[in-house]
């Protein structure tokens, strides 16, 4: 694990058809945005109370920050159980 914390990813689509990774940690946002490591070809989108969302600018590139990164990629079902779980510590 980067950092040492636990990294957990869902991948959505934009209106636009763009593909997005939003990632959660039980350390909380803002770990998440100190830990995960991106090139130039993801935009990092954040906020404070708001899980933060890699944003693909290139094909591939969220499948390499997920894996660089070892982020463990959920399913639905498996993201919104684990987002339950965890409760308020994720943002």
């Amino acid at each position: 694990m980067p950092g040492g914390i636990e990294l957990y990813g869902y991948y959505v689509f934009t209106h636009g058809w763009g593909r997005v990774l939003t990632v959660m940690s039980p350390a909380g946002a803002a770990a998440v945005r100190k830990t995960v490591r991106v090139e130039d070809d993801v935009d990092v989108k954040s906020a404070i109370d708001r899980l933060t969302q890699y944003h693909e600018k290139r094909a591939g590139a969220l499948d390499r920050v997920a894996e660089r990164n070892n982020i463990e990629i959920l399913n639905k079902a498996e993201w919104d159980a684990r987002k339950a779980a965890l409760g308020d510590s994720i943002y």
